[in-house]
């Protein structure tokens, strides 16, 4: 009896060419299609975020109260806030800054109850439990490139935050019809050639959606050239 022994081959040259190719080919099919879906998604979650800013001018005008937007930059999430209709902000960092170190003052050598009963007269944020959705992520491989208010003065760009330094930046909705001028960029995280700018209106609190990054200083456009004519 002749035993037949099977030898296993290892694949040959031309095998080893062919499976390249068929890798090559697919590549070049599902790439586009991957590249489509991520854009896709980008789109919807600037729309999202637009709708967010129309809803949240509405109800806070009927519910008189003010609304912030905390973004973190670091990790993609944002989420809604409430506070009472008196919340303080401020039109440039020095303002804040000089804000925050006289309150500091204020309450350094304040006792326990007093300290309680101050915090409780300020406007204080919270985590909003309401009708409507309150947290919300961007898809993987879509990031916040940055944020603009006049708060920051310029764009607070998520490359430019260290990992461990504070990544949380804020924009707000006001219960008079107004917002806090504001100016984000979506786009691809390691990408920033394009993407979708969000920009709120101060005085209307009106949104607007462009399909590209806007930069922050060219987002005045609500702002008249001229003064209007004044009978004299």
């Amino acid at each position: 009896m002749h035993l037949h022994r099977r030898h296993r081959r290892g694949m040959t040259l031309t095998e080893v060419m062919v499976v390249i190719v068929i890798g090559l080919i697919l590549m070049g099919v599902l790439a586009p299609s991957m590249m489509s879906f991520l854009l896709l998604d980008q789109h919807a979650s600037a729309k999202e975020l637009a709708m967010l800013y129309e809803q949240l001018h509405d109800e806070a005008v009927m519910r008189n109260v003010t609304f912030r937007i905390e973004y973190d930059l670091q990790s993609g999430h944002y989420q809604v806030q409430v506070a009472e209709s008196g919340a303080l902000i401020f039109d440039n960092p020095r303002s804040r800054e000089e804000f925050e170190e006289n309150e500091a003052r204020r309450t350094r050598y304040m006792k326990e109850d007093e300290l309680a009963a101050f915090n409780r007269k300020r406007a204080n944020f919270a985590k909003l439990e309401a009708r409507f959705k309150t947290d919300f992520e961007l898809p993987s491989g879509t990031v916040f490139g940055g944020v603009y208010t006049p708060q920051y003065e310029e764009m607070v760009k998520r490359d430019r935050r260290d990992a461990d330094e504070n990544s949380k930046v804020y924009s707000y909705i006001f219960p008079n019809g107004q917002a806090e001028h504001t100016v984000v960029w979506i786009h691809s995280e390691g990408d920033d050639s394009d993407g979708y700018t969000i920009e709120v209106e101060p005085l209307s609190g009106a949104v607007k959606l462009h399909g590209r990054l806007i930069d922050w200083e060219d987002s005045y456009d609500f702002v008249p050239d001229e003064a209007p004519d004044l009978p004299s």
